[in-house]
């Protein structure tokens, strides 16, 4: 549930050392970098749920505007926010990775007793550890058609950006004012 997987989080990040702490808070992810492996271990896992929970308070999880989800380490496209939803625990959910190449998975057997099929989900490019995802998506709130996999993800695994204004709404009068004259194909203004 939320709150028990929040409780954890928020116990598991009391093992930290305060300098740990400041140094995340800080601005700097080497250690949870550092703490990623491939495959992940269990104390690994802990210990990266952790410092995302220390550091970022998983608001990910609450931030609906528009853009991509990219690998805080290499930068590799992760996730779209069109394929976000609100899911039963503290991380961000989603139910598909942005291509198939973005995130690398590996099946997990019992893990946390899970009735349904779980799966370690890695950065496509650089393997950082960024979750896992479950086969549960239609029955923890994704009600979207091709629901079926629910992607949990470390806040601290990724880096938002948010979407530009989109081209396809500037495009169409940039076109008619090229055509009326009113402005050049070189950038300049007439008149």
């Amino acid at each position: 549930s939320t709150g028990m997987a929040a409780s954890c989080a928020r116990n598991a990040a009391a093992k930290l050392t305060a300098a740990e702490k400041a140094a995340l808070l800080d601005g700097q992810p080497a250690r949870f970098f550092a703490a990623s492996h491939f495959p992940i271990t269990h104390d690994a896992e802990q210990l990266m749920e952790q410092m995302s929970f220390v550091v970022s308070k998983e608001q990910l999880a609450s931030c609906w505007d528009d853009g991509t989800y990219v690998c805080s380490r290499c930068r590799n496209t992760l996730y779209r926010s069109a394929a976000k939803f609100q899911g039963p625990c503290v991380w961000p959910s989603f139910r598909a990775a942005a291509h198939a190449n973005s995130v690398h998975t590996v099946p997990v057997q019992n893990y946390n007793d899970y009735p349904c099929a779980v799966e370690e989900v890695y950065c496509g490019n650089c393997k950082l550890f960024l979750g896992h995802r479950f086969e549960d998506g239609k029955d923890t709130g994704d009600t979207h058609a091709d629901a079926r996999w629910r992607h949990c993800v470390l806040s601290l695994s990724l880096q938002f950006s948010p979407q530009p204004p989109a081209l396809q709404q500037t495009a169409p009068l940039l076109w008619f004012f090229l055509l009326l004259g009113v402005v050049s194909a070189a950038g300049g203004r007439h008149g």
